[in-house]
């Protein structure tokens, strides 16, 4: 029988307000580990109804340097340390975690020093500690992390001008998934979504994002027309996702990171990804906030 491996979608959103989607962040669940992938803002908020206990999390890994990636990170350290953590998180990530993690901490100084005055030793002075790795920039996927089997690869992709940004390819009990982060189209998404079971990609429908531009120039809002074209040079379109999916092999696209925003709609998510099973012939899918999918294998 196989083990758990899932993904739990705690955020599937953008910088952009939406009433259904927090920012980025997702949990791996393998077995009886946890592993958090960035850590957007409300993101902190959806573990305890998504069924995962702050501090069951020892690792938490970033993509890149967004704050939709990584503004609830306080919120979340702050869950884990009062749940009980009694030993330093573990955090991977590209140049600049180390600087994150270093100022979210100092401004949390004078609340860890009220709170350790207040409950003495009920909260463990471990547990509200970080250890910070930067992985080197690669274009091929390059393990960094082994938990009992679960596997972490890292890879650079083209955010840019975010550099450096990642994706991780993920395995485990003989399956695996890759997770995009943030990119437009790029080669090494490609290579490291070779054969893949599942492909957690983000996501813009572009007919979505002109309609939205249009709108805006037409309400006379022309500076935030102006920020939303710059929108696709970094981001990766649902034709693009679905060719690099036909191509690669991959078993599943489950879509995240949506951009324009949409709500938790069935009507609107086909119009979000309509024209993408005419490219790749596999499930496709728009994840939900708290929503579970498991790693299966690929034609199971």
């Amino acid at each position: 029988m196989s083990e758990r491996f899932e993904v739990v979608f705690l955020g599937t959103g953008s910088p952009l307000p939406s009433a259904d989607r927090c920012g980025a962040g997702n949990v791996i669940v393998a077995g009886d580990t946890n592993v958090l992938v960035d850590c957007g803002w409300g993101a902190a908020r959806r573990l305890i109804p998504s069924g995962v206990r702050p501090p069951s999390i020892d690792v938490a890994i970033f993509t890149h340097m967004h704050t939709d990636h990584m503004t609830d990170v306080p919120d979340f350290l702050f869950q884990r340390w009062v749940g009980g953590a009694t030993v330093p998180l573990r955090v991977y990530g590209p140049e600049g975690t180390q600087e994150m993690i270093d100022g979210f901490l100092l401004a949390l100084r004078r609340d860890i020093g009220f709170r350790l005055a207040h409950h003495g030793d009920k909260l463990s002075p471990d547990g509200i500690k970080v250890e910070v790795t930067e992985l080197p920039t690669t274009k091929a996927p390059e393990q960094f992390l082994d938990l009992g089997g679960l596997r972490f690869e890292a890879f650079e992709v083209d955010h840019f001008p975010v550099v450096p940004a990642f994706g991780y390819r993920v395995r485990f009990d003989g399956r695996s998934a890759v997770l995009s982060g943030d990119t437009s189209f790029c080669e090494t998404l490609a290579h490291a979504s070779e054969g893949a079971d599942m492909l957690v990609c983000e996501a813009m429908s572009a007919p979505l994002m002109e309609q939205l531009i249009s709108m805006l120039k037409l309400t006379g809002r022309n500076r935030e027309a102006g920020l939303m074209g710059d929108v696709p040079s970094y981001h990766i379109d649902t034709g693009a996702i679905a060719k690099l999916a036909r191509d690669a092999g991959v078993g599943e696209v489950v879509l995240s990171h949506i951009i324009p925003p949409i709500p938790n709609d069935a009507a609107q998510e086909a119009v979000f990804i309509a024209g993408m099973n005419d490219v790749y012939p596999g499930p496709v899918r728009i994840a939900r906030d708290m929503q579970r999918i498991p790693v299966t294998k690929r034609g199971s």
